[in-house]
C-alpha cells in the first residue's frame, strides 16, 4: 500500500495573495489610470499567527521589487503591490484538499455557468505556463 502524503495541519497553514505590477520602469507613476499587468501569486505560508503569517507574507512579496529588460529592450519594472487575500487554511494539505475559494454572492445561475471553462481550454492554458527551473 503506498503511504499518502499529508501535511497534518494544526491551523498554522495560510494562503496568501501576493498582488505584483509590471511596467516599464520610465512609466509616470503619477497617472492612476496607467496600463500595466498585474499578476496575483498564491503562496502557502506557515505560521504560529494571522499577523505572524501576513507578515511572512509582506516578506515574500518584497522579493518581487526588481527591474529587468524584456525582449525589446526596454527596462521593466516589477513591484510588490500588496496584499490581495489572505485565509487560513483549515484542512490538512493533502491530494484533493480544499485550500482556496472564493464566496461570489447571490447570482444568477447564468452568471455562475460562465466561470466554466472546457478542458481542453484549461489543459491549453496550463500547458503555456512556465514552471522555475
Amino acid at each position: 500500500m503506498k503511504p499518502v502524503e499529508k501535511i497534518i495541519n494544526k491551523g498554522n497553514w495560510f494562503i496568501a495573495e501576493i498582488i505584483e505590477r509590471t511596467e516599464p520602469a520610465d512609466t509616470d507613476k503619477t497617472k492612476p489610470n496607467r496600463r500595466c499587468t498585474v499578476w496575483g501569486n498564491y503562496h502557502l505560508v506557515k505560521a504560529d499567527s494571522l499577523e505572524e503569517a501576513y507578515d511572512k507574507a509582506e516578506k515574500l512579496g518584497a522579493d518581487y521589487n526588481y527591474t529587468f529588460k524584456n525582449d525589446q529592450g526596454v527596462e521593466m519594472e516589477i513591484s510588490f503591490v500588496g496584499i490581495g487575500d489572505f485565509l487560513p487554511l483549515y484542512e490538512d494539505l493533502e491530494d484533493g484538499a480544499e485550500i482556496l475559494w472564493t464566496d461570489y454572492g447571490q447570482i444568477s445561475a447564468k452568471s455562475a455557468d460562465k466561470f466554466i471553462k472546457p478542458k481542453e481550454e484549461w489543459i491549453e492554458a496550463a500547458s503555456k505556463v512556465k514552471k522555475k527551473e
